[in-house]
C-alpha cells in the first residue's frame, strides 16, 4: 500500500503544512482518513486525484479535518469517469444531520448525486468493509469537555472524536486522530501489534507520549498534525526525542510524504 500525507498541520495552516488529510492507496482503490482544507485542491496539484477513493473516514468535526469534504465530493462527482461510483464518508455519528443539510444547502443533496454518497455514522467498533479494507473505530476523548460546554447551551453536539485501525493487506494501520493530553485511549487501540502508528503531535506532550508507546507492539511511527513547535529547527529536537526514547522506525511527515508500506 501507499501512504500520502497531503496535509500534516495541527488547526491551523501555516506556511508549509496544510489542515489534516491523508490518502491510502491500495489495489487500485483509495481512501482518505480527514479532509481538511484544501484536499481537493491538493490531490488535483499533487497528480493524486482519483475517481477510486471508497471511503472517507474523518476523526472529529473539527473544520481543520473536515474543512474540505464540500470541494471533495463535488470534485469526486464531476470529475469521475462514471456516474455509478459509490463514496461512503464514514464520520462521528453527531455529524451526520448537519453535515447533509450543509451539503444540500450548496446543491450536493447526497441522494441527487450522479453516483451514490452515503453518510455513516460512526461510534466506537466496526464501521467500515470491502474486499480491500476493514476500520474499526475507538473513542479518544479529544472534544468530550467541548461536547459537554455545547449540551449546557442546548446544542446537540456530543463530543465525539475517534482513532481508526486498519487492517489493509494483512497489515494493521492505526490512526489516532487528535488525543486529549493524557492520551489514556491509546491503551486501546495499541492491545494488539500495529505495523504502523500514524499519531498526532499537537495536543501531547512529546516526551511523554514517546515513554508511553516505547514498549509498545509498533512496526514503525509516523509522526503528524505536528504542532508549531516542531516546525523548521524545532524538527530536530523532536528527532532527537524520538532517537532517545523509541526502538523501532520513525517518520515526521510532512506535506506530500509517500510511504509505502
Amino acid at each position: 500500500m501507499l501512504i500520502t500525507t497531503l496535509g500534516t498541520s495541527h488547526g491551523n495552516h501555516t506556511m508549509t503544512r496544510n489542515n489534516s488529510s491523508t490518502l491510502i492507496q491500495t489495489d487500485g482503490a483509495s481512501y482518505l482518513i480527514d479532509c481538511g482544507e484544501p484536499v481537493a485542491g491538493t490531490l488535483e496539484r499533487s497528480g493524486k486525484w482519483t475517481p477510486t477513493i471508497r471511503a472517507l473516514f474523518v476523526t472529529h468535526m473539527h473544520a481543520d479535518h473536515v474543512g474540505g469534504m464540500a470541494e471533495l465530493t463535488n470534485m469526486y462527482f464531476k470529475r469521475g469517469e462514471t456516474d455509478d461510483r459509490d463514496l461512503t464518508i464514514c464520520l462521528p455519528s453527531e455529524g451526520v444531520d448537519p453535515i447533509r443539510t450543509y451539503l444540500t444547502s450548496i446543491y450536493q443533496a447526497p441522494e441527487l448525486r450522479p453516483g451514490r454518497l452515503t453518510l455513516e455514522g460512526v461510534d466506537p467498533g466496526p464501521v467500515y468493509e470491502d474486499e480491500h479494507i476493514s476500520a474499526r473505530a475507538f473513542f479518544t476523548g479529544h472534544i468530550a469537555s467541548q461536547g459537554e460546554t455545547y449540551q449546557a447551551a442546548d446544542h446537540p453536539n456530543q463530543g465525539q472524536s475517534f482513532s481508526y485501525l486498519f487492517e489493509i493487506e494483512e497489515k494493521r494501520v492505526a490512526f489516532t486522530g487528535d488525543l486529549p493530553p493524557d492520551f489514556d485511549y491509546l491503551g486501546e487501540l495499541l492491545a494488539e501489534p500495529v505495523d504502523l502508528l500514524a499519531m498526532e503531535m499537537t495536543h501531547i506532550k512529546a516526551e511523554k507520549v514517546l515513554s508511553f508507546i516505547a514498549d509498545k507492539p509498533i512496526g514503525k511511527l509516523m509522526l503528524m498534525h505536528i504542532h508549531d513547535p516542531w516546525h523548521g529547527a524545532g524538527e530536530n529536537t523532536l528527532r532527537d526525542m524520538c532517537f532517545d526514547h523509541l526502538p523501532y522506525p520513525f517518520v515526521i511527515s510532512y506535506d506530500g510524504m509517500e510511504l509505502e508500506l
